[in-house]
């Protein structure tokens, strides 16, 4: 929020904006880049979560906390199905890369206006 101008945010004041319309039209679209990017690398952040699952509850009651880097490890090592683990981490590794392509299309045309 620093990096927004201060000007654009005084002369959205003089047109006798709020501060609920200068949030809504200046701050969030503004910010909407850094939005964008933080919330793409916290997703796959916690997708490659593996050990404290691992540790701490095993995949959990039920299964509640297996996260899908850790069902890959379990059936690749434990349940020793490497084919159909390696599998499920190349479709895993695809969708990951689909996430990242939309997110660069998304920065992409917030910086073509």
């Amino acid at each position: 929020m620093q990096n927004i101008p201060e000007d654009v945010y005084e002369a959205a004041q003089l047109d006798g904006m709020n501060k609920w319309q200068r949030f809504i039209y200046i701050t969030l679209p503004l910010l909407k880049p850094t939005s964008v990017f933080i919330f793409i690398t916290t997703l796959i952040s916690a997708f490659k979560l593996l050990v404290q699952p691992m540790v701490m509850t095993q995949g959990g009651p039920v299964n509640s906390t297996m996260t899908v880097v850790y069902y890959i490890y379990q059936t690749g090592f434990t349940d020793r199905m490497v084919g159909y683990a390696s599998s499920i981490a190349l479709l895993f590794g695809t969708i990951i890369g689909l996430v990242t392509l939309a997110q660069r299309k998304m920065v992409k045309e917030d910086e073509d206006h």
